[in-house]
This record gives structure tokens, sequence and C-alpha cells, in this order.
């Protein structure tokens, strides 16, 4: 499991990198990418690196047995600086920026020369791929080692998770916001991966072995990293996501309010700006969806006004009545309404039962001051209204005359295509 939580953070980091990258290409004066496209190839470097056939592999290429553990942990100290060195050019001046990142390579510097030197006095001859910090713990060179690599980690983390976290309470920007949030929350959980390697370090010295629950370390160290990935990379795709959400979210409303379009389209045809030819058409399309759906809510209202004069107005201030001892809130109380406007003026219209010159029912509308997404809304609570069966106490007109096609071919019904298909 472990191995394969590796390849799949090794393909994550892999991924970012590129993303990062293209980023860069875009801003290639912007100090922070720089640094995130060296983090991010430094992590997939480091995932890539714990795979034991790649660390096996990588071992024999270089003639240096392990030789994989010191090049995957000094990837994660220079990426846990450069994620710090990130994050000043994001919260600080350029000039302070610069300053404080020299300060930082300088000492991600020194800590490479310890870990290397101490690495060279470890000399493990044993290759072990899969148990190389349990196996290898007795020795006074590795605590040396492994005390220094995980305070160094641990400090950086530290600093990552504080600094994102205050200053995402402070950026107005949400896509920032919550990049830095995840940014805060995958720092925080990887120090789960240092106390555990902690605990494993001190624990033999002090009667306690927790060595079988190393692989834990690796859980929350791993998951850390990818909510870090995710925070880093959130702002710039963050914003593409909401539009992938409000698209979603236009092409059902469209889709929902088909079905009195379509009740309005057949009783006054002349009401469609570019009527499909078929249902089918209709759901394929999915082009210009803002436009679309505009043209469905003008389109229906247009509907609503012409056929007001047909409106049994008696009936519709009976069904408001009524809805309102039910307890309904005054949205639904003018659904009820509108719903029922419609139902009985394209009954009384297809009756062949002259207009009203002066109806008394007001204009359809939605609330005072209402936009476009409270017209949809509203809309839809008519669409619902309207699908429900008709109340007992409505009786459709007796025909006197044949209705007026108005030369223009009806759009099928709903349920007629569902059957058809």
């Amino acid at each position: 499991m472990i191995q394969t939580l590796h390849a799949f953070c090794a393909v994550a980091a892999g991924v970012s990198f590129c993303y990062m990258l293209h980023a860069l290409w875009r801003d290639r004066d912007d100090p922070a990418l720089r640094y995130l496209c060296a983090c991010f190839g430094l992590s997939a470097t480091s995932f890539t690196l714990l795979v034991p056939a790649v660390w096996v592999r990588m071992d024999g290429l270089l003639g240096v047995p392990n030789i994989s553990a010191l090049l995957a942990m000094s990837s994660v100290t220079c990426l846990v600086f450069g994620q710090q060195i990130a994050l000043q050019y994001w919260t600080h001046p350029p000039a302070e920026a610069r300053r404080r990142a020299r300060r930082r390579m300088a000492v991600c510097g020194l800590v490479l020369t310890a870990m290397a030197v101490l690495f060279t006095c470890l000399d493990p001859s044993v290759q072990r791929p899969r148990d190389f910090s349990v196996y290898y713990g007795h020795s006074p060179y590795y605590f040396a080692y492994l005390v220094l690599y995980i305070s160094v980690y641990t400090t950086g983390e530290v600093i990552i998770a504080r600094t994102a976290w205050r200053h995402a309470r402070a950026t107005e920007n949400v896509y920032l916001r919550r990049g830095l949030r995840f940014l805060a929350v995958g720092a925080w959980l990887t120090l789960g991966y240092s106390a555990i390697r902690i605990v494993n370090l001190f624990g033999p010295r002090l009667g306690f072995d927790f060595s079988h629950r190393d692989e834990i370390s690796w859980v929350f160290g791993n998951t850390g990293s990818l909510l870090t990935m995710l925070g880093f990379t959130f702002p710039g795709w963050g914003p593409r996501l909401s539009l992938a959400n409000r698209w979603r979210a236009n092409l059902l409303r469209y889709h929902r309010l088909y079905r009195l379009w379509a009740t309005m389209h057949r009783a006054v045809p002349e009401i469609a700006l570019f009527p499909p030819r078929r249902r089918i058409h209709d759901v394929l399309k999915l082009g210009e969806l803002e436009f679309r759906l505009y043209r469905r809510v003008i389109e229906i209202r247009d509907g609503q006004l012409a056929l007001l004069p047909y409106a049994d107005e008696a009936a519709v201030a009976a069904e408001a009545e009524a809805a309102g001892r039910a307890g309904l809130d005054a949205a639904g109380v003018r659904a009820i309404a509108a719903a029922t406007a419609i139902r009985t003026a394209v009954d009384r219209r297809r009756a062949g039962l002259p207009p009203r010159q002066k109806p008394a029912l007001p204009a359809p509308a939605g609330p005072p001051g209402a936009d476009l997404d409270s017209e949809i809304a509203e809309l839809l609570r008519v669409s619902r209204a309207l699908s429900r069966p008709a109340p007992a106490t409505h009786k459709p007109p007796t025909p006197t005359a044949p209705p007026s096609p108005c030369g223009a071919r009806p759009v099928p019904r709903p349920d007629d295509e569902a059957d058809a298909a």
C-alpha cells in the first residue's frame, strides 16, 4: 500500500510540476513560480526514489548502496526551504523576500553538507529500500543524521503552516485564501510523520519500540504533501473549477426549464427566437449556454405575458389563497398562482374563449429587485408547481372553437419524446 501511495504522490507531483512550469512560461519574471517549479520537481524526485524498484536501480547506477535515501531526503530538505522561500515572495516585498531567500538558501546548503558527511560516516552497505530507517536506527551516525533531518523538516513545516494560516485570514482573494488553508492543513498533517519518526528514533533508547508503526508515518507525510501540492496550485486552477461548476449549474437549470418553456411555446409559438427542431438537438447543443439560458427565461416571461389575458382570475385567487392557508411562503404562493394562471390560460385559449381586454392579474415577474438567478429560481418553482396534478376543482372549459396554431409547428411534449425514445 505504501509503495502505491509513493507512486501516486510521484505522479501528482509530476503533474503539479508540469502545471507550474506552464504558469512560469507565461510569467517568467515571477520568482515564486521558479521556486515552486523546483519544489514540485524535487517532490516528484523524492517520491520516485522511494519506490523500491527505482531505489535499487538508482543505487546500481551510481554504485553506492542506499544512495537513494540520501537523494530523497536531500530533495525533501530542499523543497521545504523552497516552499518557505516561495511563501516569502507571496507575503513580503521583493527586496525583503530576496534577503530572506538568501538566508534560507545558505542554511539549506549547510544542512545538505552535514547530511552528506553523516551519511558517508554511516557507510550503509546493506541495501534496504523498504525499511532503511528501521534497519540503521541503531547507528549513532544515522541517529545524528535523522535528528538533523527531522529537526529541519519539522521546523520548516511549522513555519509554512503558521505563515500560510496567518495570511489566509488576511487575504480577500477567495482562491488564494483556500489555497493557503490547504497548504497550512497539509503542513500540519506532515507533523504526524515527524512525530512517529522521533518516537522511532528515541524509543529504543528509552526501552520501547514502535518500529512496526513506521508505515503510518508515510501516510501522514504523503497525505500532507498532497494537500500542500493542492494548496500551492489551487489559486491558479480554482477559478476554472468555479466556472465549470457555474456552467454545470446553468446546464441543469436550462434543461429543467424545458417543460415550462415547451408549455409556453405550444401555446404561443412566436416567443421562440431559435426554436429547436427536436428535443435531442436542444440537449446536445452545449455552446452559448448563458445566452440560451437567458433567452429561455425571456421567452417564458413573454409567454406568460401573452397568456395573461386568458387566465382565470378567480381560479388564480382561489389557489393562491389555498396555498397561503397551507403555510407556503411568499415565493411558494407566487409559484402556485403563476402555475394556475398558465394552466387556466392554456385551457381557455385551447377552448377558443376570447381574451380579456383588461386583465386584473399583474404582469408576471419575480420578487422585487430580482436578478437573473432569482428569476430562474422563481421559474423553476413555477415549473414544479405546473407539473403537479391540477386541483380537483379545476374544470377545463368546453371548447367552442378550434385553437389557432399560429402557423408554427408545436414542440413535442417531453412525455411523447420519452415514449418515442
